[in-house]
């Protein structure tokens, strides 16, 4: 889901922690089971298999709905193989359980497990991650670097944001910083922030470019970058010091933020671009596109939008292939995968006259 308006992002924020829980327990006090069900009113559909973890605690016991998401994260972390681990659920629900309680009794370890609330029914697991997983919450994005755009010396323009069950996006711009990277064809600067709740991704601050004439963005340059691994949580570590960590971290992260609206990076990014408007041309755009295809793992339905887009504008320069990937990248459904996209405009920017030579003279 796509927002707008930053009002709206706070919001969307406060809800979805007011719905927020983790649970800290051993496995050897966790069972699963395989629920088989039928959507109402619909006799003809298939029978949906659900995953259920029940987690026996010392104030009670807690039946969660396990996300697609939290299931891939368990069967990596117990050592079952995804594609068995799916065809046990699916073919196998007895055999499902006995691999699954065997691993977790046979070798057993504190599991964090991160869920959600929801209006009717059980609660979702969104994911299962170590103890040591630090915990780097959107609400924190909202209430220790977002204050910091009201802050800052300089205009900025709220972007959008996305936020869906594994990721967080936003995006703002800052106006004044606009240079041509040709006559006629100015990028705008702007910063990133990404996250992930429950382990899909690192928490990162990254800057990135808008281009005016069609609205692409282009993440171009990462600032800051932090896994979510922390000291293990347990009952030697204090709430002081835990404080204390999170604290450092989020102050970190602020100035990074800040470094972000740097003039001087902004110039060598732009300098870089202006290069891209020159050297070799794409003499055969389907099999350039192939190339492209091949070299940065787009789909068929990416490629095609890709030569679509590298059609219409008639630019087969390299600044005009990667334009055509950054437009691409707005077809797609995924936000995600939109921003994958948007960062391989810029790799495409970066790869060698070498490499471009090969993908543009491509026969």
């Amino acid at each position: 889901m796509v927002i707008q308006t930053a009002e709206e992002l706070q919001r969307r924020i406060l809800e979805e922690e007011e719905r927020k829980f983790d649970l800290l327990a051993d496995t050897r006090r966790m069972s699963v089971g395989v629920v088989s069900e039928r959507p109402e009113h619909d006799h003809d559909a298939d029978w949906v298999r659900r995953v259920e973890l029940t987690i026996d605690q010392d104030a009670g016991v807690e039946t969660l709905d396990l996300s697609a998401h939290a299931r891939g994260q368990m069967a990596t972390d117990l050592g079952i193989p995804k594609r068995y681990f799916d065809r046990m659920v699916e073919e196998a629900p007895g055999l499902f359980r006995d691999n699954v309680h065997h691993w977790m009794f046979e070798t057993p370890s504190r599991r964090m497990i991160r869920a959600r609330k929801n209006d009717g029914g059980l609660a979702t697991g969104r994911a299962w991650l170590s103890d040591r997983y630090r915990r780097l919450d959107n609400i924190e994005i909202a209430t220790k670097l977002l204050p910091e755009f009201d802050r800052l010396d300089e205009e900025v323009v709220f972007h959008n944001a996305s936020i869906s069950d594994e990721r967080f996006y936003l995006r703002a711009v800052f106006p004044r910083m606009t240079k041509e990277v040709k006559v006629g064809d100015a990028v705008q600067w702007g910063v990133q922030i990404k996250n992930s709740e429950v382990g899909a991704a690192q928490f990162s601050i990254d800057s990135f470019v808008n281009r005016l004439v069609c609205i692409n963005g282009m993440v171009v340059a990462k600032v800051m970058s932090a896994r979510h691994v922390g000291k293990r949580l347990g009952d030697h570590l204090s709430d002081e010091a835990i404080r204390a960590d999170d604290k450092a971290f989020w102050l970190a992260a602020r100035d990074e933020l800040r470094n972000a609206l740097s003039e001087t990076q902004f110039e060598t990014v732009v300098q870089t671009l202006r290069t891209t408007t020159e050297g070799a041309k794409i003499e055969a755009p389907i099999a350039a596109t192939e190339r492209l295809a091949s070299a940065f793992s787009l789909s068929d339905g990416e490629k095609e939008a890709v030569l679509t887009s590298l059609a219409a504008n008639g630019d087969f320069t390299r600044w005009g292939a990667l334009n055509a990937i950054t437009a691409a990248a707005q077809t797609v459904e995924s936000f995600d995968r939109r921003v994958e996209m948007e960062e391989i405009g810029w790799s495409l920017a970066t790869t060698s006259t070498r490499e471009w030579e090969r993908i543009a003279v491509a026969a």
